[in-house]
């Protein structure tokens, strides 16, 4: 007898699931989770900062060269438009980005590191 194929399907699913163990891995920038897994902007967020800024304040925003980006970031630029001005313009070593990103990359990105990290 033959297992129908959705309980196929679920039981390659639930392996393939209990191989990754379901843990964060540090040098791995997080993926957005729950609603925010479901927000194109945030998701397109992640793939920004693994392109172009993870190099500088590590993969989880911890810092590296450049400085902590989780859990400061919101402290550090209350309004997100002075991020976004930061990002943009560059100041001391952090490059202008305006250039390299689009201005909607850029507010994905911002996002990201505000909601995410």
């Amino acid at each position: 007898m033959r297992a129908p194929f959705a309980a196929v399907v679920l039981v390659g699913a639930l392996a393939l699931g209990a191989g990754c163990g379901g843990k964060s891995r540090p040098d791995v920038a997080p993926q957005p989770k729950g609603k925010q897994a479901s927000d194109a902007e945030l998701v397109e967020g992640r793939t920004v900062f693994v392109a172009n800024c993870q190099r500088c304040h590590g993969p989880r925003g911890q810092g590296l060269t450049g400085p902590r980006l989780a859990g400061v970031v919101t402290s550090s630029y209350p309004n997100i438009q002075n991020e976004i001005n930061f990002v943009s313009n560059g100041f001391g070593a952090m490059p202008a980005w305006k250039h390299q990103l689009s201005a909607a990359d850029i507010h994905a990105v911002v996002r990201y590191t505000r909601e995410v990290l």
